[in-house]
């Protein structure tokens, strides 16, 4: 079943990648909000990657595709919900999320989870 974010829970995300330390260190540093240009190839896919890459839309084909290669990698490390969530995050977002240390990524993924959960009520 597909879930869909409310728009509360998309700022709700933005708001806790604008706020993070680490990102707040690399913007300090001259990290660009673009996303860097590729500079490696495109990992490799295992066949039930590349399934799961033909059932996306086109759309959604062409922007993984567009991603760094870290982040394409990092995407496919994530469980299906969290792959579900990425897709509501910024472009930039998401790379700065993949470029994360994995303590802090796991606390930036507490904090966007509890955020994108429907409202109770």
């Amino acid at each position: 079943m597909h879930k869909s974010l409310n728009t509360f829970g998309i700022v709700g995300i933005s708001t806790v990648l604008a706020l993070t330390p680490a990102m707040a260190l690399a913007q300090d540093e001259g990290a660009s909000d673009a996303a860097p240009e590729a500079s490696a190839p495109a990992p490799a896919m295992t066949p039930e990657q590349d399934a799961a890459m033909q059932a996306l839309p086109a759309d959604k084909q062409a922007a993984l595709k567009a991603w760094p290669p870290e982040t394409q990698a990092y995407y496919w490390s994530l469980s299906s919900n969290r792959q579900q969530i990425f897709w509501a995050l910024a472009d930039s977002d998401k790379v700065r999320l993949s470029q994360m240390p994995e303590p802090q990524r796991e606390s930036t993924w507490a904090q966007i989870e509890s955020r994108a959960k429907p409202p109770q009520g």
